[in-house]
């Protein structure tokens, strides 16, 4: 702790010196009170996740920590190993020499040609980050989770110059609503994904804007831009493909001054993604559909649970509580055989898309355990996706009202739902009260018509594939901001210097 103290005092020390960080409406005292607010998110996140739940050390800091450790230790003696796993100077193959000695015993490594469907494994890069911090953290969790608070600081602050000047007088509460809003402050506070795809989202909107919309062609802006774009497609690909294109669209409008522009958003995102969509599966031979439906169906499989087995390209899973129709029939190697007469599904796993249904089981091979997934205690009530159009128009109505409004307290069944719920009651009355205090001023109706664009399509894509509200809570942080600055573009300032614990922050 004090080794983490001693960097947060530095940071705040180049806080106070770096330009960037100079700001007409968030003063130095505002700014050192949001990182201390964001110190205290992140001893939250620990106490639930390390102390409150038994099951914490299995979460993702740990398990990211774990991993990390394992390329950590090959420094001192093995440098040359060290290097090659941070910048992913090796094979894929089980043959690599550096499979034995470490990627054999990382929880979360994979094999990116299995894993993953269009890009690069995503849980590598949090891996090597904090493989990276080991070098100066001298093991102390809080030094970790430190970094993760200034990376997403810094893409918050980004985020925040990015917009400002779109709510003039409003400034306060747009850096309360990126900064502050409860699920953003807690999920950006511990060793995840998350903080990071923050940071990039910051410095993807912010040197977006500086290039295309001011158009400062500096070298700069075009490096972060680069920069943030090839972190993006590595970590969370799915956020900047879901942003580009509003935003892109936004610009053109701007640019040309379109009339119709919920029409022009409209068509222009229907056409574009559908000729992506196309593209890359007659072109590159990559179905985003079915990986959509794959995905779908893993969380609904996951979220149910089980108890999954696996014999070459049969993959059966039969229910979490059904301990009779399988037995052990080899200790040495850890082989059961299912029951004569049993009932299951399963998959093949060239084919992961339809599920089979065996009412009468009649084969008596070996098969290795795989995995015992218990239910989920969040999960939704929702059919599994098809690969069909019927069935994709059948579910958005339900994935974005998912997404949108749940957790709520009359299904709540945690305190961190609870929580949630709360977040999603104040998100409703910050909708209400903008509405009635709204102002008579115009509009933009681009940046209006973006916005909504982006929540729409981001919202339906997260609904649509995950089925369990605590994954919903999570993948839905980068796009609050979006869907809480709708309701800002109509409140009228002047409301805001008649709150007794605002107006003093209001010029």
């Amino acid at each position: 702790m004090i080794v983490a103290s001693i960097y947060f005092l530095v940071f705040c020390f180049l806080i106070s010196r770096i330009s960037f960080f100079k700001d007409d409406h968030l003063s130095l005292k505002l700014i050192f009170g949001i990182l201390i607010i964001k110190c205290l998110a992140c001893y939250a996140y620990y106490w639930v996740y390390f102390c409150y739940y038994p099951s914490g050390f299995n979460g993702d800091s740990v398990s990211t920590l774990h991993d990390a450790k394992i390329i950590y230790n090959a420094l001192p003696k093995h440098v040359p190993d060290f290097f090659k796993m941070i910048f992913g100077l090796h094979s894929e193959m089980d043959t690599d020499s550096l499979y034995d000695p470490y990627f054999k015993h990382i929880e979360k490594w994979g094999r990116a040609d299995v894993t993953s469907d269009f890009f690069l494994n995503d849980n590598r890069t949090p891996i090597r980050l904090n493989a990276l911090i080991m070098l100066f953290s001298f093991g102390q969790y809080a030094v970790h989770a430190l970094v993760m608070l200034i990376l997403s600081f810094i893409g918050q602050y980004a985020f925040y110059k990015t917009f400002k000047k779109y709510f003039p007088k409003k400034e306060i509460i747009l850096a309360a609503i990126i900064f502050l809003t409860p699920s953003i402050l807690f999920w950006t506070s511990g060793v995840l994904k998350e903080p990071i795809a923050i940071c990039l989202l910051g410095l993807f909107t912010y040197s977006f804007v500086k290039l295309f919309i001011h158009r400062q062609f500096k070298f700069k802006y075009f490096l972060l831009f680069a920069t943030s774009v090839f972190f993006f497609m590595i970590i969370k690909p799915y956020i900047i493909a879901l942003l580009i294109i509003p935003l892109i669209l936004f610009v053109i409008v701007k640019h040309y001054r379109i009339k119709r522009v919920m029409l022009f958003y409209a068509g222009s995102m229907v056409l574009i993604y559908g000729i992506g969509i196309v593209t890359l599966k007659f072109v590159f031979n990559k179905d985003v559909l079915n990986t959509i439906v794959v995905r779908q169906n893993d969380f609904v499989s996951l979220s149910k649970g089980g108890i999954f087995f696996m014999r070459g390209e049969k993959y059966i899973r039969l229910e979490y509580k059904d301990s009779t129709h399988y037995k052990r029939v080899d200790t040495v190697n850890n082989l059961y055989q299912l029951d004569r007469h049993s009932a299951f599904m399963y998959w093949d796993t060239h084919n992961l898309r339809d599920t089979i249904y065996e009412t009468n089981n009649k084969d008596t091979s070996y098969f290795s355990l795989e995995a015992t997934c218990a239910p989920s205690g969040s999960a939704i009530n929702i059919d599994r996706l098809q690969y069909s159009f019927s069935s994709f128009v059948k579910l958005i109505p339900q994935s974005f009202y998912n997404v949108l409004c749940k957790p709520f307290f009359y299904d709540s069944r945690s305190v961190l739902e609870l929580m949630a719920s709360a977040e999603n009651l104040g998100i409703l009355l910050f909708f209400i009260f903008c509405f009635v205090f709204k102002e008579k001023a115009f509009i933009d109706h681009n940046l209006l018509i973006c916005f909504i664009s982006i929540i729409i399509i981001s919202f339906i894509l997260i609904g649509i594939t995950t089925t369990v509200t605590g994954a919903i809570v999570r993948y839905k942080v980068p796009f609050i901001p979006f869907l809480l600055m709708i309701p800002l573009l109509y409140l009228n300032p002047g409301i805001l210097k008649k709150i007794p614990f605002i107006k003093h922050l209001v010029k």
